[in-house]
């Protein structure tokens, strides 16, 4: 299983992560468990998916961290699980253009919300070099 996005970065980075049709199943079934729980906007996981990143309030930055730790990505205190991420998204990509770019996206934010979203937003910006 591979990001996000994920990264993805799951829903939110599927654009940085190609994703099977299993993983975007899940995906989109984590963004839709996460819309509820967070209340959300029902349009967050396609906005995330389309890098809109801007003006995001704390209820897309909590959608951020439930996907990220229904994925296995980050705990409940918003600690990313370097091993997990890397295991996962090294299936199908470069193991060291993973850990590089978790190197960078690992970003710590005011809380374990804001984390999840700088961490999300950094994968997607940093697709290009990972696709």
């Amino acid at each position: 299983m591979k990001f996000f996005v994920a990264i993805a970065v799951v829903a939110l980075a599927a654009g940085a992560w190609a994703l099977t049709i299993e993983q975007q199943k899940k995906a989109e079934a984590y963004a839709a468990e996460c819309v509820k729980s967070t209340g959300a906007a029902p349009d967050t996981p396609v906005k995330l998916k389309k890098g809109e990143f801007a003006g995001a309030d704390d209820k897309t930055k909590c959608f951020s961290k439930c996907v990220l730790e229904k994925a296995g990505f980050m705990n409940e205190k918003g600690e990313v699980q370097e091993k997990t991420v890397i295991d996962k998204l090294s299936v199908d990509h470069d193991k060291a253009k993973v850990e590089a770019t978790l190197k960078k996206c690992n970003q710590k934010g005011a809380n374990a919300c804001d984390t999840a979203f700088k961490i999300t937003e950094c994968f997607y910006n940093t697709k290009a070099g990972l696709v």
